[in-house]
């Protein structure tokens, strides 16, 4: 038997982004009721699931008539609206900003991550003093091979660039602690990564083995949205990757005078003709490595435009099933 904590019962909101109301939520709802009564972890300390917060994330009245009938039937589960289909790294942080809980766990709809990995990824979070905790999959997933792999060099570059030892890869399987969830929530922007975002406010993370669950449920995501998802990651690190490429500006202007000093050397001293191809080489590589550093720079002045502007990073609503624009008779003006 573990040893029971004293005097502290650890509370905890489950955040679900919801867009096309999988199938297996019906399900993955009854499973987290089942942690509505207090419980104890292998580690002796005491934790409840206080609340379930769905955020409807996407724009059909089918959809969020779906998920009012799964909420209404269940008790301390409560919907939070959008106003159409902002992506699920905003309607997460919808999610964890309206949260009030001491913990927030976030899960996906179609099941995936199981419930019952909370006590463990809890017992982590307390024994190394870790405000994040993401879970981490035993085995690879059943995901087309280059999303695979394109998902491995992306936290691959995540590490390298956050030029931290304290922070574990990340998953969209977390624990946060509630006041640090929250904070991120209050100060995000609209092209705020939310892993990237809880660096900048968390001291470490760490990580902990779980098995998935294989899902029946098709991703939403293809290859551009992926894409788009990639690059709101690498922008949102601030200027690290600008310094990277500073670096191989650098190392290439350095190559350049390099191999001028050799070409100069072969023809005044050696008597060698200077090739044209060469020169074309140099020209392409510097050309090259200019059009790239434009090319970031520009997207550093979108995000500053589209931050200035005010574009939200999300608009939450009253609920859309009894608003006028989706009833069957035209609204009338008195």
């Amino acid at each position: 038997m573990p040893k029971l904590e004293k005097g502290f019962l650890h509370s905890v909101s489950v955040v679900i982004p919801v867009f096309q109301v999988a199938s297996e939520l019906s399900a993955l709802l009854d499973e987290i009721a089942q942690f509505f009564a207090p419980r104890i972890t292998a580690r002796g300390h005491q934790y409840v699931i206080e609340e379930v917060i769905l955020v409807h994330d996407g724009p059909e009245p089918e959809g969020a008539a779906t998920l009012q009938e799964l909420a209404g039937r269940r008790e301390r589960t409560r919907i939070v609206w959008l106003s159409r289909n902002f992506g699920q790294h905003p309607a997460t942080l919808a999610g964890m900003s309206a949260s009030l809980a001491d913990w927030i766990l976030t899960l996906d709809e179609d099941g995936q991550f199981p419930p019952d990995a909370l006590a463990s990824l809890l017992d982590n979070a307390l024994e190394f003093k870790s405000p994040v905790v993401y879970g981490q999959p035993l085995t690879s997933t059943t995901h087309a091979l280059w999303r695979r792999v394109g998902s491995w060099a992306t936290r691959s570059l995540f590490s390298v660039l956050l030029g931290t030892r304290n922070w574990a890869r990340f998953s969209s399987f977390r624990l946060i602690q509630g006041e640090t969830g929250r904070a991120v929530g209050a100060y995000c922007t609209n092209e705020t990564y939310l892993d990237v975002a809880l660096t900048w406010v968390s001291p470490r993370s760490s990580s902990v083995q779980v098995k998935y669950r294989e899902t029946r449920s098709s991703s939403a995501y293809g290859f551009k949205r992926l894409f788009a998802h990639f690059m709101r990651m690498f922008l949102t690190m601030g200027t690290r990757p600008m310094r990277i490429f500073a670096a191989l500006g650098g190392i290439a202007a350095t190559s350049g005078f390099i191999l001028s000093g050799a070409l100069i050397y072969r023809r005044l001293v050696l008597g060698f003709p200077t090739g044209f191809a060469s020169t074309l080489a140099l020209l392409l590589v510097l050309t090259g490595l200019l059009l790239l550093g434009l090319a970031i720079l520009s997207e550093y002045v979108g995000i500053i435009v589209r931050s200035a502007i005010g574009r939200p990073l999300y608009v939450p609503i009253s609920n859309p099933i009894h608003s006028a624009l989706f009833q069957d008779t035209p609204h009338q003006r008195s």
